[in-house]
């Protein structure tokens, strides 16, 4: 069986390992978080990494500002070469960074870490990775471990794993983890529901073949499209269609899609839109109404957790239009759930069009070099 397809089924245990580490071994460690930044000891903290662990930033990026914890993400090579400071950097004593990688071992990871490690007045490191003996490990202040089985092909497991592992954190931030049992059940749920798709064979093929009957196989080109938290999946999927397809994705939000995305639309155009809130659902439904009434468009699958009132049904009553339900009501928990719901698709994407998914044909897990 296809290396990828096995991890792609493997996120299910990987999942659930994941959360009873964070419930038990790595729980001193969120808590620690929280009393630096609640005791007044940090001020400011900022996400960074690479490739898939730099997406994963979004997701504690949209939960900490809305809550007033002031938040930056920053991609890591650019960090290191453009936007580190060169003077002043006392600036950073109250300031807390979170650096995460799979490895460890990332090239712009290591050469960032000696920056950090050189200033005088140095701030707080939280290293997020798989790798207990790498060199983030060693040379943070503050780890938390994802410890699943290391994964080999594109990512999949580590990347739903960090997800988890961010909104534990931020949601420990803002008081709302460890204190509150309705949010262990809210994260149970989730990881049922992700059993569900990988327990038997028949869940997750009736998922790709539902998609790919609507979708078709033959696409050079995919536009994916959110609003709020669901950004972190439109990056991810934009990323892992092009890793996993080997053809060219674009993710923007729908704001941004506006502002030029939106004249290069044409009659076969395919776009994946993706909505996991109410607020954002009233906003979405309308930008589908246009697609679909006055512009122009192929075909939208809209992948959401919300319940459609008579207007918004009347919207999506249309040939052009595919809507994928999903019961994952929490919005910050639903881009698990939607990255892989997409990854299955691209999988069958790949298997049609003759493609070996999960194979790199120029890159590597991990990447030494910067």
């Amino acid at each position: 069986m296809n290396e990828f397809l096995e991890e792609l089924k493997s996120q299910a245990q990987a999942l659930r390992d994941t959360y009873s580490f964070i419930m038990n071994e790595s729980k001193p460690q969120f808590l620690k978080v929280k009393d630096f930044i609640n005791k007044g000891g940090i001020t400011k903290l900022i996400f960074t990494g690479m490739g898939s662990s730099f997406i994963s930033s979004f997701l504690p990026y949209y939960i900490l500002n809305q809550n007033g914890i002031a938040t930056e993400i920053r991609e890591a090579g650019e960090f290191l070469f453009n936007t580190f400071p060169q003077k002043r950097q006392e600036s950073f004593k109250d300031i807390g960074i979170v650096i995460i990688s799979q490895s460890g071992e990332s090239g712009e990871i290591r050469e960032l870490l000696k920056n950090i490690n050189s200033i005088d007045a140095k701030p707080l490191t939280i290293g997020i990775t798989n790798n207990p003996d790498s060199y983030l490990a060693y040379m943070t202040e503050l780890q938390i471990f994802i410890n699943i089985i290391n994964e080999t092909s594109i990512t999949s497991k580590t990347y739903v794993c960090t997800l988890l592992i961010l909104y534990v954190m931020a949601k420990t931030i803002i008081g709302e983890f460890f204190t509150n049992e309705e949010e262990n059940e809210i994260v149970e749920n989730l990881l049922k529901e992700v059993q569900i798709i990988f327990e038997n064979k028949k869940n997750y093929t009736k998922i790709w073949n539902e998609l790919t009957e609507f979708f078709g196989t033959d696409l050079d080109f995919l536009e994916i499209l959110a609003r709020g938290s669901s950004m972190t999946t439109a990056h991810q999927a934009a990323l892992n269609f092009k890793e996993i397809t080997k053809a060219y994705s674009e993710a923007n939000s729908i704001s941004t899609f506006r502002h030029g995305g939106i004249e290069c639309l044409k009659d076969d155009t395919k776009i994946v839109i993706l909505t996991s809130d109410k607020d954002n659902l009233r906003f979405n439904a309308k930008f589908i109404d246009n697609l679909i009434n006055k512009w122009t468009c192929g075909k939208i699958l809209h992948i959401t957790n919300q319940e459609f009132n008579d207007e918004v049904k009347k919207i999506h009553d249309n040939s052009k239009i595919m809507v994928y339900k999903h019961s994952i009501k929490e919005p910050y928990l639903a881009p698990i759930m939607e990255i892989i719901i997409l990854q299955l698709l691209f999988y069958k994407i790949a298997k049609e069009k003759g493609i070996e998914p999960g194979v790199f044909k120029y890159s590597q897990k991990i990447t030494n070099g910067i």
